[in-house]
């Protein structure tokens, strides 16, 4: 009988949410094929569980009170901790790894699968390449079993579920087309580049928010920037640069093999906190099992070697291309 009433106050939280997102009763009613006295009824038990008013209902439809604000984050949360704990107990059936990498990681990624492969026979290694906050949110609800990220949000922090371990360090440096007037400025500063159309990536991608906290620890307001052109993906930024639309700021590991073939410039900004961390992202609840615990540790040992040598290819690249 314990277990019914959990089982149904999951799908009251999830009839919840539905009703946030939907902005009113009766749409999330139409949408869940329910009766607006259901919908209504699973409310006001959710209300009753949390002991407070979670949602302000009017003509304009419901508004979350500040107490729904909290609440609905620890519904997300549940909701979300019970997926990852299904999918991460069917994946432990046979051996299969998921991990997920933003740009940052796409030069190292495919390496560490083939030696997970060699060293691990019978492992499934498969990798997903997304932007790095869809990557850490992936994690969250389980279904990829690694990311590699350059940016982690508070907000996936804010429950504590996360390991997050260093695998190397990235800088955020400016892109500019090739024949671009900053590409042969003897130093180029963070006043120079509120002078240009700035190309942007949406916020899902870590080197974005990476942008947006390195400009607030350097003085520079987001606001002051002329953002023209904002962008789904990374390649897209790469040709926006290239084609002139305008200049960007950008992961230097990202960006790399765009300026070794001459798609762009490389150019560092003077005063400007560039420095980043680039973090191996897992579930500490997957952790628990010990395949995975050794999983992690072989990604971690393969991945910071495959990030140094990296950086001394990159350097080598910098002295004959002359990138800074």
């Amino acid at each position: 009988m314990q277990k019914f009433r959990i089982m149904v106050r999951l799908d009251f939280m999830k009839t919840f949410m539905e009703v946030v997102e939907s902005g009113s009763l009766k749409k999330a009613a139409k949408n869940l094929g329910m009766s607006v006295s259901s919908v209504s009824f699973q409310i006001n038990s959710i209300e009753s569980f949390y002991g407070v008013k979670l949602l302000e209902r009017g003509t304009n439809g419901v508004k979350l009170t500040d107490e729904g604000k909290i609440a609905i984050k620890n519904m997300k949360s549940i909701l979300s901790s019970v997926e990852e704990t299904k999918k991460l107990i069917s994946n432990l059936r046979g051996d299969k790894i998921t991990i997920a990498s933003g740009m940052v990681g796409l030069n190292i990624v495919h390496a560490i699968q083939t030696l997970l492969k060699a060293t691990y026979p019978q492992l499934e290694v498969n990798v997903a390449l997304r932007g790095a906050h869809e990557c850490v949110r992936g994690v969250l609800s389980g279904e990829f079993d690694f990311a590699i990220a350059g940016d982690i949000l508070d907000e996936h922090l804010e429950f504590d579920r996360l390991n997050c371990d260093v695998l190397g360090e990235d800088h955020l440096v400016l892109i500019t087309p090739p024949n671009h007037e900053l590409a042969e400025k003897p130093v180029v500063t963070l006043e120079d580049i509120t002078k240009y159309p700035i190309v942007m990536l949406d916020d899902n991608y870590g080197i974005t928010t990476s942008t947006k906290k390195a400009l607030m620890a350097s003085g520079l307001k987001l606001s002051e920037l002329d953002i023209a052109y904002t962008v789904s993906d990374f390649y897209s930024k790469i040709n926006a640069v290239s084609s002139g639309i305008g200049i960007a700021i950008t992961s230097f590991i990202a960006a790399c093999k765009a300026c070794e073939v001459g798609l762009i410039k490389m150019r560092k900004i003077e005063g400007f906190k560039s420095e980043r961390d680039i973090y191996l992202v897992s579930s500490k609840l997957s952790l628990e099992s010990k395949k995975m615990r050794e999983y992690l540790d072989f990604i971690l040992a393969k991945g910071r070697q495959l990030f140094e040598d990296f950086a001394v290819q990159v350097f080598r690249i910098i002295l004959i291309f002359r990138l800074f």
